[in-house]
């Protein structure tokens, strides 16, 4: 496959609505349509490109990923205006064409970077001037961002099959159809957010198109206006709607609540489980990776009561096992190393631009890094074999944010509370409170999600290396404040 278009696989009739924006406009899919044919003439190169795109929730954003795929091309997302992100990716990748809007925070480093502007209409391009920057192989169709990143964005590979697989998968084991109108309630830059969007069109429904958070009011104003049926959100959402008194139930057309990108505690899961009975309702726990293009399990919502904590079985099409530190298979019941063998499984990493013309060297199959057990064929996850843990949905490596805090030049311990914070434990308060800024900012993850704990010395063994048990007593013994601010939700 070396092309997708994600409008023609359920094909819908051209009246059907595809998109629904918060200012009241609805768009047909023969509206969509046209709008994509423009796109793709905006987006035209002389070869296989890379189109970074900066803006996918917006319309013409969103119309040009979809215009991208149809074209062949290789797309990038991202929702994030940083600088020094944006710079990174530039340099590393040399996409061909940047989708941004202008005036905007971009401009000047497009243009010191060596694009020109080429606004076509109402599509704000940025054209790479100095030539063709390198192949791309013929199956690659996106490349994302590892949650967390830190320094050099590394990007995960994905084909044009990836997307198309795994979208198809969530649709059935979703049982999305054609009248569900799924909210984009989530980044696309995050595999749960662009999941969310390409399983809405693979099922021929529609999208309301929104930047906001689920965790605002504003968000379910217009949720209720467009008559979502569908909405994707993390744990740390979810526990805040409902510490707010939050209810589904007042919110007439909702039908599913999806909820990934991280563990959830059984009562909360059990709240919204008995607050959308009823056929073809309820609420829906999934596991899944960046690696593996989005969703691994799904947890269906007539089993979400029975079997809180379990993140389901395999979405159609994939398989899962259970592997022992040995490589042999482990019991029903017994942990080890999650292994899934499925079509959505990555092309591999990229690090720069020559790592784009390489092909698969996956073979379908993913060494998780994540822990976990089967029972009665369910998943249930329990952790990491290293140090990487989810904070508000993004994966983070605890080992790379110390390093990356101490090219500034402190020494810090990185622990976590819950899903929601990770703490940095430090002699100089001061200087990591400046790194965490710029780290976060890298990281994706919003202010006050990293905090820093002063200590008058940084508890370390008898060989000189941090002394992570004792961190985590003195973390322990100040029990930091409970975190439950709506603004850190994704």
């Amino acid at each position: 496959m070396n092309m997708l278009d994600f409008l023609s696989i359920a094909s819908p009739s051209g009246g059907a609505t595809a998109i629904t924006l918060t200012d009241g406009r609805v768009l047909t899919y023969k509206e969509l349509r046209i709008l994509t044919t423009r796109c793709r003439r905006s987006l035209q190169v002389p070869h296989k490109g890379l189109i970074a795109i900066n803006t996918p929730r917006a319309l013409e954003g969103l119309a040009c990923y979809l215009a991208a795929l149809a074209d062949g091309q290789t797309v990038f997302l991202c929702e994030d205006s940083d600088p020094t992100l944006w710079e990174d990716f530039v340099n590393l990748y040399k996409p061909d064409v940047v989708v941004a809007k202008s005036p905007g925070a971009l401009d000047a480093l497009l243009e010191r970077t060596g694009y020109e502007h080429a606004t076509d209409g109402e599509i704000p391009v940025w054209r790479r001037s100095a030539g063709y920057a390198g192949a791309i192989n013929s199956s690659l169709g996106m490349l994302i961002r590892t949650s967390g990143s830190i320094g050099a964005p590394k990007m995960v590979r994905l084909s044009y099959s990836n997307l198309s697989a795994n979208a198809i998968a969530i649709c059935k084991a979703l049982g999305l159809r054609g009248t569900d109108r799924v909210s984009a309630s989530l980044p696309m830059d995050f595999s749960f957010g662009l999941s969310l969007v390409n399983s809405a069109f693979t099922a021929g429904a529609s999208i309301a198109l929104c930047t906001r958070s689920a965790s605002s009011d504003l968000f379910w104003q217009y949720a209720d206006h467009a008559q979502s049926t569908c909405v994707g959100a993390v744990p740390v959402t979810y526990r805040f709607l409902r510490s707010s008194g939050w209810d589904p139930r007042d919110h007439p057309s909702l039908r599913l609540l999806l909820h990934a990108g991280g563990p959830l505690d059984d009562q909360t899961i059990k709240y919204y489980a008995t607050r959308l009975p009823g056929p073809d309702r309820g609420f829906v726990s999934m596991y899944g990776q960046t690696e593996a293009t989005a969703r691994i399990t799904c947890l269906e919502a007539s089993l979400a009561e029975a079997y809180a904590g379990s993140s389901g079985r395999a979405i159609p099409g994939s398989g899962i096992t259970i592997q022992r530190p040995d490589g042999t298979l482990a019991r029903d019941g017994e942990e080890g190393e999650i292994i899934l063998r499925g079509p959505g499984v990555m092309m591999g990493y990229a690090n720069q631009r020559d790592d784009l013309a390489a092909g698969d060297i996956q073979g379908s199959t993913l060494n998780t890094g994540d822990l976990g057990y089967l029972r009665e064929d369910l998943l249930y996850v329990t952790g990491r074999k290293d140090r990487q843990v989810k904070i508000l949905g993004r994966r983070v490596n605890l080992q790379e944010v110390e390093v990356a805090i101490a090219a500034y030049g402190v020494t810090a311990a990185a622990e976590t509370i819950g899903e929601e914070r990770i703490l940095i434990v430090t002699d100089d308060p001061l200087g990591a409170r400046r790194a965490c800024r710029e780290i976060g900012r890298k990281v994706g993850l919003p202010p006050g999600a990293l905090s820093v704990v002063p200590v008058q010395e940084l508890p370390c063994s008898r060989t000189g290396k941090t002394d992570y048990r004792a961190v985590r007593r003195i973390l322990d013994s100040q029990q930091p404040k409970k975190l439950d601010d709506p603004g850190l939700k994704l």
